[in-house]
């Protein structure tokens, strides 16, 4: 009888321990993945800010060497290296005033595909267009963008970015 008793006892600790493992296991998965998150918002907060500073190095920086890049005319840019990228974004922003002002920008989705790869929708509102260097104006307009980010050693990378603009 007593032997039994502990049997039982042994198998009721076993299936709490069990239990209690799980649940820490997925507690401990869930606060990773809020830290990735908010290590995700952090990453597109500093490339919208260095894309209004227009510092081409700065957002070079933010991406991988070889990141994808199809822009919002749909043409695909897919630089070989950072030096290539950050020529392709500097000159880009050589067209744009210095005095434009600002878009407000909204982060829609983040969707992990694995622990080190997620997929980021944000949401870009240029209320009064694009202030041009030569002092015309792009016409008001809002684009959602796509970017795909990787994991490396150093933290998150813009590896893909896809604009696309959003029709009313």
């Amino acid at each position: 009888m007593r032997n039994k008793f502990f049997n039982v006892a042994w198998h009721v600790i076993t299936c709490v321990l069990l239990f209690a493992s799980f649940v820490f296991a997925r507690c401990y998965q869930a606060s990773s993945m809020a830290s990735e998150e908010n290590a995700i918002r952090t990453l597109i907060s500093r490339w919208v800010k260095s894309y209004q500073d227009l510092d081409a190095k700065r957002l070079a920086a933010l991406e991988t060497p070889n990141v994808e890049i199809v822009d919002r005319f749909g043409e695909l840019h897919q630089p070989s290296g950072r030096n290539e990228n950050e020529k392709l974004w500097s000159d880009a922003f050589e067209m744009v005033s210095r005095f434009t002002p600002p878009p407000k920008v909204t982060i829609d989705r983040i969707q992990f595909l694995r622990p080190d790869v997620a997929v980021v929708q944000v949401s870009w509102q240029f209320a009064e267009g694009i202030l041009l260097a030569d002092a015309s104006r792009m016409p008001p307009f809002s684009q959602v963008d796509t970017y795909v980010l990787t994991k490396s050693q150093t933290g998150w990378l813009v590896a893909a970015h896809n604009m696309q603009e959003k029709k009313p």
